[in-house]
């Protein structure tokens, strides 16, 4: 029987790797009755569900740091776990540091990481990826389990302003704004789709920039902005096309949840899209002319290319599906 395990988070970002451990942990902690902690740096509580428990570790520093590995065997030790599930590489490098001093079984996602390292994953008890490609050239047994969602339904005051909802067609962009995401491509391919409108949905160091790069091409009546605070299910209730633009990425989650929201989508190849997307549906390069074009012909096929995509997610690409498939690993391993 399971009863105690810790996930271990070291990275530096807030992406789909920890949407994927808070969404995980809250899962576990609220349908089983085992007792899940998560080990990460101070900045990750507040992603955290109330019943999972939080164990602050200075992740920051260098994965070869004494101090950070004497630390995190003494963390695993104490909390006496059955089960020490890592995220990453770094997490993964650190529980392979650790794995001589602890008890605990170790397990190991891999997310969008396609070269072999099979050295390190192979000290580990049970590995899961996220996708085939993540594991392309690696010759362990994985087990395959796609991020999964849990699906939102559209908030009753809905924050979008009346005009750009009217507007038709209408494209959604939701990410956060860095320049890895392409935005800036995407507003320029809009100068040449003149009948179109375009929800962007996040924030970030980019967003003044984009902005001011929409005013400069004279888009800002056919382009709005709206911050990350809003619920995505608004926007693609809406929306007639998601375009995913980022010039390097793993599988958005925004993609997934498009899926479940039966809202079609364009991407970029990026992390496993293909696994996703009908082929047609993904860019061959982020040229401004090729993301326009690609655009348009979207936007003139019928929705039902994508019937098979959704009724997969609907069945495979839910929180729910994922969690019990982990947990499944998980009583294996005990067993």
């Amino acid at each position: 029987m399971i009863k105690n395990i810790c996930h271990l988070i070291a990275s530096r970002e807030h992406g789909g790797l920890e949407k994927h451990v808070a969404d995980l942990s809250r899962w576990q902690a609220r349908n089983t009755n085992a007792q899940v902690s998560v080990i990460a740096h101070p900045r990750y509580l507040p992603t955290l569900d109330e019943k999972v428990q939080f164990i602050p570790l200075n992740t920051d520093r260098s994965r070869h740091h004494p101090n950070l590995v004497w630390r995190l065997a003494n963390q695993i030790r104490k909390g006496q776990y059955q089960i020490a599930h890592g995220h990453g590489s770094k997490s993964a490098q650190l529980l392979a540091a650790v794995k001589p001093y602890t008890e605990a079984l170790q397990v190991i996602t891999r997310h969008n990481v396609r070269h072999p390292r099979d050295k390190l994953a192979s000290t580990f008890d049970a590995r899961i990826a996220i996708s085939e490609g993540a594991i392309a050239n690696s010759r362990l047994e994985w087990h395959i389990i796609p991020n999964g969602v849990e699906r939102q339904s559209p908030a009753a005051n809905s924050p979008l302003l009346p005009e750009i909802i009217q507007q038709r067609p209408l494209l959604l962009a939701a990410s956060r704004l860095i320049k890895a995401r392409g935005i800036d491509r995407l507003i320029d391919a809009m100068a040449l789709l003149p009948d179109t409108y375009l929800m962007i949905l996040g924030d970030g160091p980019e967003k003044e920039a984009l902005e001011a790069q929409c005013r400069n091409r004279g888009l800002e009546k056919r382009i709005v902005f709206f911050s990350a605070d809003n619920t995505l299910a608004n926007f693609l209730e809406v929306a007639d096309l998601l375009v995913i633009p980022a010039r390097s990425d793993g599988t958005p989650y925004t993609l997934i949840e498009a899926l479940l929201n039966r809202c079609p989508v364009v991407s970029t190849p990026t992390g496993n899209a293909l696994d996703y997307l009908p082929e047609a549906y993904l860019f061959s390069d982020l040229t401004h002319t090729h993301i326009a074009e690609k655009i348009q012909w979207a936007l003139d096929q019928p929705k039902e290319d994508f019937a098979t995509r959704f009724e997969h997610a609907r069945q495979e690409l839910t929180l729910d599906s994922m969690a019990r498939a982990t947990w499944q690993v998980y009583s294996r391993l005990i067993a």
